[in-house]
């Protein structure tokens, strides 16, 4: 098998698009922490919980038909586990691949807190809260995190196996 340059640009490009996705949720999710007690925005409204949305979307090039037809044979350490067969992985779509189009979609939830001494408090002494949690939200925070160094490193990786294939 012999690889082009088209196929170490197509990883930079996959990685590109996965590292700008990861540093919009990055910027999403400290938005939400950093905002996490507003209770008032520009509009006087309680500011809303941001959520990035990632739906699967057919590509306009199809995957290679080696990465379409790929399957793993699995093993077993009994005959009793699972009968031995092909398995397709499912994050690769047959009818040729999938890429990830962001949405960004605004939260109507809040949570009402009894607090009557809160200049936003209301008559009846509740202030209106984005319905954030700062822990999920940390959460959010260090798997993005990861992801973005592993497209980091992929990129590295790419990088440095086109550096060799040239010193050939």
């Amino acid at each position: 098998m012999s690889l082009k340059i088209s196929d170490f640009f197509s990883t930079f490009k996959t990685s590109a698009r996965a590292l700008s996705n990861e540093k919009r949720q990055l910027a999403i999710t400290a938005e939400n922490i950093a905002n996490a007690k507003t209770t008032k925005t520009v509009d006087g409204t309680p500011y809303r919980r941001k959520q990035m949305i990632r739906k699967n979307i057919s590509p306009s090039v199809p995957f290679s038909h080696e990465l379409r037809t790929a399957s793993l044979r699995m093993r077993t350490s009994s005959g009793t586990h699972i009968a031995q067969s092909n398995y397709v992985p499912e994050s690769v779509n047959q009818s040729g691949g999938s890429l990830i189009k962001t949405e960004v979609n605004e939260s109507d939830q809040f949570r009402d807190v009894y607090d009557p001494s809160h200049p936003d408090a209301n008559e009846e002494g509740i202030v209106r809260y984005p319905n954030i949690n700062v822990v999920s939200e940390m959460l959010e925070l260090i798997s993005s995190s990861r992801s973005y160094e592993a497209n980091l490193s992929v990129m590295g990786a790419t990088k440095n196996m086109a550096e060799r294939s040239l010193q050939v």
